[in-house]
Parts: structure tokens; sequence; C-alpha cells
């Protein structure tokens, strides 16, 4: 069976889990993660050769930075405020 719909969203998914579990914390290593994953759906045929499978890899490439505000243990936008802490007046 062709799975020849694989979009670059369930693609960065799979990436990303596999980023966590593998402690990824370098654009290079995620470069190389992207790389390995496309070429082994590839090689399961579960990619169509009709598809642009260069410009998945940029833009998965390009989701790096996407990856490292998700994966990061705080974010900016999570901070949370302690509500026992003095308020600057």
């Amino acid at each position: 069976m062709n799975l020849d719909t694989l979009s670059t969203a369930e693609l960065y998914s799979e990436i990303a889990d596999l980023a966590r579990d593998q402690g990824v914390t370098s654009q290079d290593t995620w470069n190389q993660l992207c790389d390995d994953v496309l070429e082994s759906h590839e090689n399961l045929a579960e990619l169509n050769d009709d598809q642009d499978i260069e410009q998945q890899r940029l833009a998965l490439h390009d989701l790096w930075n996407e990856y490292s505000v998700e994966s990061a243990p705080e974010s900016a936008n999570a901070i949370s405020e302690d509500p026992e802490a003095p308020r600057a007046s």
C-alpha cells in the first residue's frame, strides 16, 4: 500500500516525537533526523516519487525553530505567575 498522503505536518509530528525521545538540541541533529525519517519513508515506499520530497525536506528543516520553542521547558508564553509572590505597586 502506498501511503503517498504523508503531509509535512504528519512528518513533523513524527520527527518532533523522535527528537524529544532522542534529546535533540541542535539544528544539525534535527536536520539529520528529518533526512533519516524521510529516507525511511521513501525506502518503505510510503512517499510517492511524484511528491516534492526535497521541498518537504526543506520545510521540515525550517521547522527547527518551532520544535525548539515547543520543546523548551518554559517559553515566554508558558511562564506562570506565582499567586503567592508579592506584586510590585
